[in-house]
């Protein structure tokens, strides 16, 4: 199996998804990665990573315990998710420029979230619910097996996507399909993923009917609602 990666996530911040992705897919659906309510433990301190042992009980739980962007951004009075994805970008690693950060937004997801004892997703990774929700949108498109990579497609590596359904999480950042028709990629400083597929396959599986999100337009972009924000 080659090391190079065979699609990459867009090398800048400002590069549209679809431009990015016209030679290979049709559509780019930017998918949410589930906040958690799990009361049988602690949270964790605000900017460390949630412990292995709560993703894990998370997973076992499954959906239940999902609480989604759209029900955080009118818990914190947010007109949408382009806010929760804003705050959330002064968390973990706080890649964004000042001139598009809100530390008052940030603060007060922050402060909801310890009140409704709510785990704040971590970057670069897919949540144990994604997993779940990958596990049962392979299912719907016929991949009983994919390709999956650590960041920039390092350590490509097969993997049966049953797996996905396994208590234990896993590192894969990036996955594919061998016939490439579906390529799924979240950046090490995001919250969110997307899941970039041919047109043929998105007929066969919508990701809409799986993920919490939207379908990328023209202009979509890592900037998707920040910079229009006040």
């Amino acid at each position: 199996m080659s090391n190079q990666p065979i699609f990459t996530y867009p090398a800048n911040d400002e590069d549209p998804y679809l431009g990015w992705y016209k030679d290979d897919f049709s559509s780019v659906f930017v998918a949410t990665n589930p906040f958690r309510k799990v009361p049988e433990f602690p949270l964790n301190p605000q900017g460390e990573w949630v412990p292995t042992e709560v993703e894990t009980f998370a997973k076992k739980r499954g959906h239940e315990i999902g609480v989604a962007w759209k029900e955080i951004a009118d818990l914190c009075g947010f007109p949408s998710i382009s806010y929760v994805n804003r705050a959330l970008r002064l968390t973990g690693s706080k890649r964004i420029d000042k001139k598009f950060a809100s530390p008052s937004d940030t603060a007060k997801m922050q402060r909801l979230c310890c009140k409704h004892n709510l785990f704040i997703p971590d970057e670069g990774c897919l949540s144990p619910l994604s997993e779940l929700s990958m596990a049962s949108f392979l299912k719907a498109l016929e991949h009983d097996e994919v390709i999956v990579a650590d960041h920039f497609g390092t350590s490509p590596r097969t993997m049966k996507s049953d797996e996905f359904l396994q208590p234990e999480t896993f590192s894969t950042p990036e996955i594919h399909s061998d016939d490439r028709s579906i390529f799924v990629v979240i950046y090490t400083d995001y919250h969110y993923f997307l899941i970039c597929q041919t047109e043929g396959s998105v007929l066969k599986a919508n990701p809409a009917d799986f993920f919490e999100g939207f379908f990328a337009n023209d202009e979509t972009n890592d900037f998707w609602g920040i910079g229009d924000l006040s």
